[in-house]
């Protein structure tokens, strides 16, 4: 059996269990007394298990003509959009070259979805300074919580000093923390799947910790493990939804998010959200009839996504025709003169027919709008500009 069909199988077999009200069974009784035991919380952590319920999006940065200058109008056309997606907070996935055009895509962000969504950052810059620049800055324009990811900043030779790097950046403010966890090569004696798990379980007692994201190409094995050593005092939210529905049997599952979301709803058929409102309620039956009609999107997001990460990688313009064909502002991306060329993938015609028809396949029209209007951005068609107008296309193929 290939790993995907047994994902599936765990994600289905939820409905098998869903009425008989078990708690627990087997070796797993342990994790459930655990689980159970009483936790004083910090006002972060009330805070996140409040408020950080759903689905959380990845905000990707708008350019204009030029590919070196944002557009503010196509970010805070994302911004909104993610708020007709229903999701609960956005998170700023900075493509960008340097700490100035990160700290403006932020301040932009922050601005449009002050009081009407949550609006998070990703911090992973190229210095430790550039990190605890972006951290002054998010707190200073009213980020509402931060991803800390400094696989660039920080390449630890030890499990102390990686605990070190991470909590002088994570204390630097008192903004709510989410930690990463992914697949890593550099890590691999720190933890399963190169988890730094033992590093992650000193670190989720720090008040301001709030949660951990959980990578789409980890193993349910290793999932397994940061939910029994962290779900007592962290959110930990799964990006593949094929593992939430059993996860949320055992552990206190209630988001997953900081992922290409729009790939598997749109606004008038948001599955993802629905599926994590009902989980969230009990509703579990209903919940897996959800995760049946969203699943053949999810599937060919996974089979798109999924090795790449495993390189360090996103489809990042594959991502960006996602969000388009479903509300989205589109556009291109500048050229990522540091990651070597090839291996973030084209988006070519065959590439957007995948896309579409994956769509299809869940019930969801995507937009009809002409293919200009995703290269140049909806924001940026609407004033006039044209394909014409780009000097360059980076990782955008005609045919």
């Amino acid at each position: 059996m290939e790993r995907r069909e047994f994902m599936k199988l765990m994600a289905l077999g939820t409905v098998a269990t869903a009425g008989l009200g078990l708690q627990s069974c087997g070796a797993l009784s342990g994790s459930t007394a655990k689980a159970a035991k009483s936790v004083k919380l910090s006002k972060q952590k009330e805070w996140a298990k409040e408020h950080c319920k759903g689905i959380e999006n990845l905000l990707i940065p708008s350019y204009l003509p030029d590919l070196k200058t944002l557009d503010e109008e196509g970010i805070r056309h994302d911004v909104r959009n993610s708020i007709r997606h229903g999701f609960f907070s956005t998170c700023c996935f900075p493509i960008v070259t340097t700490v100035e055009a990160h700290k403006q895509f932020l301040q932009v962000a922050c601005a449009e979805a002050k009081g009407k969504i949550l609006a998070g950052d990703i911090v992973g810059e190229k210095t430790k300074e550039g990190d605890m620049t972006m951290l002054s800055h998010a707190e200073k324009v009213g980020c509402t919580h931060v991803l800390i990811a400094p696989g660039r900043s920080l390449r630890a030779k030890t499990e102390d000093e990686l605990y070190q790097g991470l909590l002088e950046r994570i204390s630097a403010k008192a903004l709510p923390v989410f930690l990463y966890a992914s697949a890593s090569k550099s890590y691999q004696s720190f933890g399963p799947s190169g988890v730094p798990l033992r590093v992650f379980d000193r670190l989720a007692d720090l008040p301001n910790v709030v949660g951990i994201k959980v990578s789409q190409a980890l193993n349910m094995a290793t999932i397994f493990q940061i939910c029994e050593k962290l779900s007592d005092r962290l959110l930990v939210g799964p990006v593949n939804l094929d593992f939430v529905p059993s996860l949320s049997r055992q552990y206190h599952v209630q988001w997953s998010g900081q992922w290409n979301v729009e790939s598997v709803q749109s606004p008038e058929k948001p599955y993802a959200v629905l599926l994590m409102k009902l989980l969230n309620e009990g509703r579990f039956d209903e919940a897996m009839k959800v995760y049946a009609q969203l699943e053949p999107a999810l599937d060919a997001f996974y089979k798109l996504q999924a090795p790449l990460i495993l390189k360090g990688v996103h489809p990042y313009l594959h991502m960006k025709y996602f969000q388009w064909c479903v509300g989205g502002n589109g556009g291109l991306i500048p050229n990522l003169a540091s990651i070597p060329p090839g291996l973030i993938p084209v988006l070519d015609a065959a590439a957007r027919k995948l896309i579409r028809d994956a769509y299809l396949k869940v019930g969801i029209t995507p937009t009809a709008a002409p293919e200009e209007e995703f290269i140049v951005g909806k924001a940026a068609y609407a004033r006039g500009v044209r394909a014409k107008d780009l000097a360059e296309t980076p990782y955008y193929s005609v045919s």
